[in-house]
């Protein structure tokens, strides 16, 4: 069976036709997901669905639990990329503002964006040197004081997409945030971290598996920085102010 009728309609309004993870605008071209699969119990109701892109729903179904490459999305992941996405359209009234309307907004919110997250900055150094030990902290500053100015509420894109984006950009920096907190540790040096070099040759596995879930997290953070850049200039007709002068490594 699928979702009936009513579930399908009711999931669409909720969503205003975005993808729930991406947040791209669909249209027609969108699916209804069962969070929990009807295989293994999952329901038709509304509350085990959720609106996906033809693109993060065929991501559902590629994951090879034998040969695992990546991680899977979890049911609680999934609810939670929904939730947030519901309630954000509800709190816009459900409807897509038109760009026209709120540019010179949005305008103003990514120049704030790119003065405090500027690509010669932290990015480039997660970007280019992470993780090379030990690194110095406040070589991700910028992070930091973009997680702060999303604590301001009229820090927000109108526009759903480009919100979606600086969204999973700020989650995808709290991940990267949170492993450097947990999985690096203070060195001599005030200010400096490192994961213990004695692990390369007393834990291989647990040294091999810190350094790749940074890097990792490092290239989501970057990725999602050049999403939404790429998109704001896109849609907006700018780009950065910031200037281009090199960083110093």
């Amino acid at each position: 069976m699928s979702f009936s009728p009513t579930v399908k309609d009711k999931a669409l309004v909720a969503c205003g036709r975005h993808c729930c993870i991406c947040h791209v605008f669909c249209g027609k071209n969108i699916e209804i997901h069962h969070i929990k699969l009807e295989s293994v119990g999952g329901t038709n109701l509304f509350e085990n669905a959720i609106p996906l892109c033809f693109n993060c729903h065929a991501d559902m179904t590629s994951y090879d639990a034998k040969h695992p490459k990546g991680s899977k999305y979890s049911e609680t992941e999934l609810k939670h990329h929904r939730d947030n996405w519901y309630k954000k359209m509800q709190e816009s009234h459900g409807l897509i503002t038109k760009m026209e309307d709120g540019v010179a907004t949005d305008k103003n919110v990514y120049e704030i964006l790119v003065r405090v997250l500027p690509w010669n900055g932290s990015l480039f150094f997660i970007r280019h040197n992470f993780p090379i030990l030990p690194f110095d902290l406040n070589r991700l500053d910028d992070l930091s004081k973009f997680q702060h100015e999303c604590e301001n509420p009229s820090f927000e894109f109108i526009d759903p997409e480009l919100e979606g984006l600086r969204v999973t950009l700020h989650d995808h920096i709290q991940e990267f945030a949170l492993l450097v907190g947990f999985k690096t540790f203070p060195t001599n040096t005030t200010g400096w971290n490192t994961v213990p070099e004695e692990w390369e040759d007393e834990q291989p596995e647990r040294f091999k598996e810190v350094i790749n879930s940074l890097q990792n997290a490092a290239r989501n953070v970057c990725d999602g920085y050049d999403a939404l850049v790429k998109l704001a200039a896109k849609k907006l007709g700018i780009i950065s102010t910031i200037s281009d002068e090199r960083p110093n490594r």
